[in-house]
């Protein structure tokens, strides 16, 4: 037993001389960290006044004959011309599963996750139990069985996805407003507009009107450099962070 033990922590000893951190990707190494990690930072620095850029179009609120589920068009006000689909599922076992999307765009996020981590989906609550309340600010249902009660409300304006167990707060989506559903384009479409002769002096910079939410600078849009790997990037930045208080 004794040369069992010995045999086992040499093992244990060997493994965690192989470890090389450099290996592995800090925050402060990876675009996608960096970014978001500054739109927290933006949003801290302007406190109380910052909001979500995402809203529901309330007039697109429709709920699934079935009453399971319902599905909306959610704008930004960063980007007006873009919309995006929303659909929220209440399922039996009181699991919520809110999927957002882009719509139209340059080409589709991928999407095929529950295809290989899940055997099957998980069936949807029945529809006497689940019953979308639309409303001008908000859509919410109530349903539940054996003693335990759910609740889902979806705020419009600003987007916020609330849900309650037996009437406490357990999850929050978008709630301190950091949701971010970056958005396919072009590298073309982020350049300033180039202006020459005497247009330019009328013109001393372009403006960036999503700054504030999006920053200054493209950090690590087109392509990051780590260690001796240079990663490109032509479809651009697609990263979609579901921050949750």
């Amino acid at each position: 037993m004794r040369s069992l033990s010995v045999f086992v922590a040499l093992l244990v000893s060997a493994s965690t001389l192989a470890f090389k951190p450099e290996s592995f990707k800090t925050c402060s190494q990876s675009g996608f960290c960096r970014r978001g990690r500054a739109l927290s930072a933006r949003a801290h620095a302007t406190g109380e006044s910052w909001h979500s850029p995402y809203y529901i179009v309330p007039s697109s609120v429709l709920p699934d004959p079935t009453d399971a589920f319902f599905t909306a068009v959610v704008k930004s006000t960063v980007y007006p011309h873009l919309s995006f689909s929303l659909e929220v599922r209440a399922h039996e076992d009181g699991v919520v599963r809110v999927r957002m999307d882009e719509v139209a765009g340059l080409r589709g996020h991928y999407n095929e996750a529950a295809s290989w981590a899940l055997v099957r989906d998980p069936p949807l609550s029945k529809s006497s139990h689940v019953k979308w309340l639309v409303g001008k600010s908000e859509t919410r249902t109530k349903y539940g069985s054996q003693g335990t009660t759910f609740e889902v409300v979806v705020q419009h304006n600003p987007l916020k996805v609330t849900f309650y167990k037996n009437g406490e707060e357990q999850v929050v989506l978008n709630g301190r407003g950091l949701l971010h559903m970056e958005h396919f384009r072009t590298k073309q479409d982020t350049q300033p507009p180039q202006i020459e002769g005497a247009e330019a002096e009328q013109v001393p910079f372009h403006v960036n009107n999503a700054a504030w939410f999006e920053g200054e600078e493209q950090d690590a849009w087109w392509e990051e450099t780590w260690s001796t790997w240079t990663d490109s990037k032509p479809k651009g930045n697609k990263s979609r962070l579901r921050i949750s208080s």
